[in-house]
């Protein structure tokens, strides 16, 4: 059953249409759980699939119903967070980095690993 069919419909219909086709999967289920083969292979995802688009008008009636229902509610505006009290004491002075001494024992040709001869 398509889309614009089953959104054509009333609401009771489509209930009853519902119920219809649960049973419908009840029996399908029921008939391989005994190992029976349904007379068509694809017969219990179409079932599927169209209770599934069932619920999905079921489901966005009920939204657009919620919202229509629903006062609108202003949002109050959000108040402004109090600021942080300011201390009047000096911030900590950063220590300066100290220079390390390991770079300056060691002459140049040592620093790096370019000035090495391959063999």
């Amino acid at each position: 059953m398509k889309f614009k069919e089953l959104a054509n419909m009333s609401k009771e219909e489509r209930e009853a249409k519902m119920k219809e086709l649960e049973l419908e999967l009840i029996k399908l289920n029921a008939q391989v759980a005994t190992g029976t083969p349904p007379k068509n292979a694809g017969q219990i995802r179409r079932v599927k699939k169209d209770l599934a688009r069932m619920m999905l008008l079921e489901s966005t009636d009920q939204k657009i119903g919620a919202k229509a229902k629903k006062p609108e509610v202003k949002p109050q505006p959000a108040s402004k967070p109090e600021p942080k009290p300011v201390s009047t004491e000096p911030k900590p002075q950063a220590k300066p980095k100290s220079l390390s001494t390991d770079s300056l024992d060691k002459p140049d040709n040592q620093k790096t690993n370019k000035n090495k001869i391959k063999k």
